[in-house]
């Protein structure tokens, strides 16, 4: 057992920690056997001769890697990924199956890309001229800094100009959503189905959780935490715990969710005031 503090019961092994949980997700990685990688590129892959493949890469088959793009020592990419031209992609990162990497991006030492995965893919980028939405071209690029984990689905769009950043140590939920030129700051958890809009600046140590909607050009500071499916349209202070929408002090929205439910009663009695008002002005 792992335990916070010695449990009574002395016929039980116990291992006594300040962390349980970080102490089972160390325990449990002594008893999960690392896969056996054969190194080296499949025939059937296909690989840009200008391209740069360590010799203790692992490239299977169906993969496309481009015109001088670098994979690092100890990279795996599973079947169906794309690595576009100039893309670097550090020692030890694995991209698995349909991940895609446009020109340009850079992946740091030790991430985890998971499937269908779009690194670098246009932002949302328009001008109106008067009659149609004119593209904005979309030439930056995209940095994800060491030991980064990107969850299934998620889409982080390259910059308009300079770079869209994700910082060491970020963890990415499934389907999460990453516009131009966000900059993402280190250890920061970023839970499913968030929508991050252009721009947009989230500090270290940041919690957002499930459905979480960050406007453009929004700054979240640093240590704060957004309960599910907040809706942040301006800048929260560093060390914040806010919920709602329009997002507000987590406990002052636990007090307008009480309120909620007894909307309907309220209003009828509100109604039924302004009625017995009425006849009292009629008199």
């Amino acid at each position: 057992m792992i335990v916070k503090g010695r449990l009574p019961n002395e016929h039980v092994s116990q291992i006594i920690t300040d962390n349980p949980y970080l102490a089972f997700a160390r325990v449990v990685r002594l008893f999960v056997s690392e896969k056996t990688l054969d190194a080296g590129i499949s025939d059937a892959a296909f690989v840009h001769p200008d391209a740069i493949i360590n010799e203790s890469a692992a490239i299977y088959p169906f993969v496309y890697v481009g015109k001088h793009a670098k994979v690092g020592d100890r990279c795996v990419i599973y079947p169906h990924c794309y690595v576009g031209e100039g893309v670097v992609i550090g020692q030890g990162t694995v991209l698995y199956p349909n991940v895609v990497v446009y020109d340009g991006c850079e992946i740091g030492k030790g991430c985890i890309i998971h499937s269908g995965v779009v690194i670098g893919s246009d932002g949302f980028g328009f001008a109106w001229d008067g009659q149609r939405h004119f593209k904005v071209p979309q030439v930056g690029k995209v940095i994800k800094e060491d030991e980064v984990e990107i969850g299934s689905n998620c889409t982080i769009d390259r910059a308009a100009l300079a770079e869209t950043r994700i910082g060491t140590d970020v963890k990415m939920d499934n389907l999460v959503q990453v516009g131009h030129n966000v900059v993402i700051g280190e250890h920061t958890i970023i839970v499913s189905q968030t929508g991050i809009a252009g721009s947009a600046r989230i500090g270290r140590n940041v919690i957002l959780a499930g459905q979480c909607g960050v406007g453009g050009h929004i700054k979240v500071g640093d240590n704060s935490i957004a309960g599910a499916r907040t809706g942040i349209a301006k800048d929260v202070k560093p060390g914040m715990v806010i919920s709602g929408y329009p997002a507000m002090d987590h406990k002052k929205w636990l007090r307008v969710q009480n309120v909620y439910k007894d909307l309907p009663e309220m209003l009828k009695r509100l109604n039924d005031l302004e009625k017995r008002i009425d006849k009292i002005d009629k008199h």
